[in-house]
């Protein structure tokens, strides 16, 4: 009875010891889901700054990008008044051209019908 006694006395022993690791592994388990919460939101709320400075520097590259954009537009839109007016003068300076050619070979075919009609007749 005492061997039964012994081995009653060890497994009680065994059982507290038990009980006592149990209730450390769900206090360790409870102490780790606060932690991996803390954790968490601290991850969260460094990721909403994140986001926002991310969001401030892409307004930034917006608006920088923008103004060159607007810069590249404003002076083609020069270059392009620029060769249209030197276009429109090259047309203006061939079309003169073509009429003074055109009235002078029509001057002198009136001339040379004005000799022959006066040779002719006189």
């Amino acid at each position: 009875m005492l061997n039964l006694e012994l081995v009653v006395e060890q497994n009680t022993k065994l059982i507290e010891r038990l009980d006592r690791s149990m209730q450390e592994l769900k206090q360790s388990f409870a102490e780790l889901r606060l932690h991996v919460d803390h954790k968490f939101a601290e991850f969260r709320i460094e990721m909403i700054h994140s986001h926002i400075e991310l969001r401030k520097e892409m307004d930034a590259k917006h608006v920088e990008t923008r103004r060159e954009l607007d810069a590249k537009y404003e002076k083609s839109e020069e270059k392009f008044a620029a060769s249209q007016a030197e276009f429109f003068k090259m047309v203006e300076r061939k079309f003169f051209w073509m009429i003074t050619f055109h009235f002078g070979a029509l001057l002198t075919l009136v001339g040379y019908l004005g000799k022959h009609f006066v040779d002719a007749y006189y």
